[in-house]
């Protein structure tokens, strides 16, 4: 049977509206859950911490509420997106960093939580100043002190920084912002989709009580959601900020046998010293490694990015430093050995992580320089009791140009607690306290 063009232009026509209602059918037999919630971060802070608001529970809540979800065995995970923010009480700059860094820690507390959504299936994205939520608190509330003036500065054109300036000029306003609702504007808003399919069987499944519609998942704006009372105002008066002042550290290349410090001064610079006591004799005296060394260098540190230094979290990163240092040696192997003094000077590369949540540093060094050294061989008597020097020999030199500085070394940086924020010029800098 020979079909004709327009025949055959039917035909396709009727497969094709076929497939699409198919289609149309399918997406009618899916639906999505998705619901919101709200971590809560300390001023000047970009840790989570579980103690603070109610930031607990709702980790809590936020465990519970997925985990039954997926139960259901045609409920799979679609997406999680993470919005951070900083209050509007900060230079962009600086709150651009913060809000990025939270985000980047609510991220890696949803992974841990559930490893089953994918790490390509978040999305983050953060905002340096939640203007937009400002705003929902100044219309929220219609007794808000100042409240047409501040919504006139938020709504204008000027640049944040100056949009800042012109907040703080509405005392009363910002007296009430600060001690009831500016903490609610520091937070990671986490909005998690589940995907379901709806099929014969599973319909009879799904319980309004179990898995809630979207409409009863709409989210509430962080300050209008009901949180366990605490005295926000306390928090601020009683804050206190803690500055890194020096740090010990330890080679672990010669464990046990040497002591350094090093201190941080501004936001690039550290001054060091390292004094080394490696003293290691055989039981009968037939070999020997004494040495003693007083080290000290200054590093330039390449403070930028995720290694951005604060007033307590210095000495990380990368580093290019000059060192110099002077010391004693006796070596001895069975029947020849030398005792003498050194110099050694060069240039060293340094870069530090921080380890233990930030409360330790690993640093990595390597040292390129001379050393020049001065010394006398002997010979040890045959009981190993005296050394035996060369007659007429005063000392012998030499040279060495190459590697002579290498490290492992375990920081463990020491602070001291201060009133006001160590980090306040350069807030100021970038345009006022966060």
């Amino acid at each position: 049977m020979r079909l004709t063009g327009r025949w055959l232009l039917v035909l396709v026509w009727s497969l094709v509206c076929t497939a699409l209602s198919a289609q149309t059918e399918e997406v009618a037999r899916s639906y999505q859950l998705e619901k919101r919630y709200n971590i809560f971060f300390r001023i000047n802070s970009s840790l989570i911490d579980e103690e603070f608001a109610e930031n607990s529970r709702t980790i809590m809540t936020m465990r519970e509420d997925i985990e039954n979800t997926l139960k259901f065995t045609n409920h799979i995970p679609d997406s999680i997106l993470i919005l951070s923010t900083a209050s509007p009480d900060g230079g962009v700059e600086f709150n651009k960093r913060l809000a990025r860094d939270r985000a980047a820690n609510t991220e890696k507390l949803l992974l841990s939580i559930f490893p089953q959504f994918e790490k390509s299936n978040i999305r983050v994205e953060y905002l340096e100043e939640d203007l937009d939520g400002l705003k929902q608190v100044l219309k929220a509330d219609q007794n808000f002190p100042q409240r047409e003036e501040m919504l006139a500065v938020i709504e204008s054109d000027l640049h944040p920084d100056q949009k800042e300036w012109a907040l703080r000029q509405c005392k009363e306003g910002w007296r009430t912002l600060v001690s009831k609702y500016i903490y609610t504007l520091r937070n990671s808003s986490i909005t998690i989709s589940v995907i379901g399919k709806i099929d014969e069987y599973t319909i009879a499944e799904i319980k309004r009580d179990t898995i809630p519609s979207i409409e009863a998942l709409t989210y509430v704006p962080a300050f209008e959601q009901k949180f366990a009372k605490i005295d926000i105002t306390r928090e601020l008066t009683q804050q206190k900020y803690r500055k890194t002042i020096l740090a010990l550290r330890s080679n672990l290349l010669v464990p046990a046998h040497n002591i350094g410090l090093e201190i941080p001064m501004g936001n690039h610079w550290s001054v060091g010293a390292d004094y080394f006591f490696p003293w290691y004799v055989s039981e009968r005296n037939q070999w020997c490694v004494e040495m003693l060394g007083l080290f000290m260098d200054v590093k330039y540190w390449f403070t930028s990015g995720r290694n951005e230094w604060s007033a307590d979290s210095k000495l990380k990163g990368h580093a290019l430093g000059l060192y110099g240092g002077v010391g004693y040696y006796d070596f001895q192997n069975k029947e020849q050995g030398a005792q003498g003094e050194y110099v050694d000077f060069g240039i060293d590369y340094t870069y530090a992580l921080p380890v233990a949540k930030d409360k330790l540093r690993l640093e990595f060094n390597l040292g390129v320089g001379l050393i020049k050294t001065w010394y006398r061989p002997y010979n040890p008597s045959s009981d190993y009791s005296d050394l035996i020097k060369e007659p007429g020999v005063k000392y012998r030199s030499s040279n060495f140009v190459g590697p002579t500085r290498a490290s492992i070394s375990l920081v463990w940086p020491i602070h001291a607690k201060v009133k006001r924020n160590p980090d306040q010029k350069k807030i100021n800098k970038a345009g006022g306290e966060r």
